[in-house]
């Protein structure tokens, strides 16, 4: 037992190590196994206290470009699944949300709602199979969500109205983010339509 932990201890130092590292928001498989070595029995550890779950996101950076293509790949081929690291990550969102069953929530509220809007996006956009990625712009109403009941209990930072750019067969076209919430300084998808 005493060695599982210096294991554990030694496994949270190593990858602590590397989220917040540099200017760029870390890796979300980094913060996510970062958060899943700190959880013990569906609590936070006290090892938790040195990340900032509401860190200032950064504005569009080459990581969330990449994952934006990601989303518009999953669109384009009716397969949630390659977009799998734009979504709000679980573990986060069941740190960070009030609600009676957050595993449940997130799995019924955001993972289906995004799987579905994926679908509907993919049916309902003409030719979006030959889509090529142009751009992704942020909205421009940046807010800090104030911690209440039935919401998030912890002040993290929300954007509504992102536009991902694409072209097909050279036409301009884009869709509308709805919504959009930040986890220790990267942007996710928490409503795509």
């Amino acid at each position: 037992m005493r060695g599982h932990r210096y294991l554990r201890a030694l496994l949270l130092a190593a990858a602590t190590s590397f989220v917040g590292c540099g200017d760029k928001p870390s890796a979300p498989g980094v913060a996510d196994a970062a958060l899943a070595l700190r959880t013990d029995g569906g609590g936070l550890a006290a090892a938790d206290a040195g990340i900032d779950d509401a860190a200032m996101p950064q504005g569009v950076s080459d990581e969330l470009s990449a994952r934006m293509r990601h989303l518009l790949e999953a669109i384009s081929q009716n397969n949630a699944d390659l977009a799998g690291d734009i979504v709000f990550p679980r573990d986060a969102w069941i740190a960070s949300k009030d609600a009676p069953d957050p595993p449940k929530s997130w799995e019924r509220k955001l993972s289906h709602g995004f799987r579905r809007s994926v679908e509907r996006t993919h049916k309902r956009t003409k030719g979006i199979e030959n889509a090529k990625y142009v751009g992704f712009e942020l909205g421009h109403a940046i807010v800090q969500v104030t911690p209440r009941k039935k919401d998030f209990k912890k002040p993290l930072w929300r954007v509504k109205h992102s536009k991902l750019s694409f072209t097909i067969d050279g036409k301009p076209r884009h869709i509308d983010i709805a919504e959009m919430t930040a986890w220790r300084g990267a942007w996710y998808v928490t409503r795509l339509r």
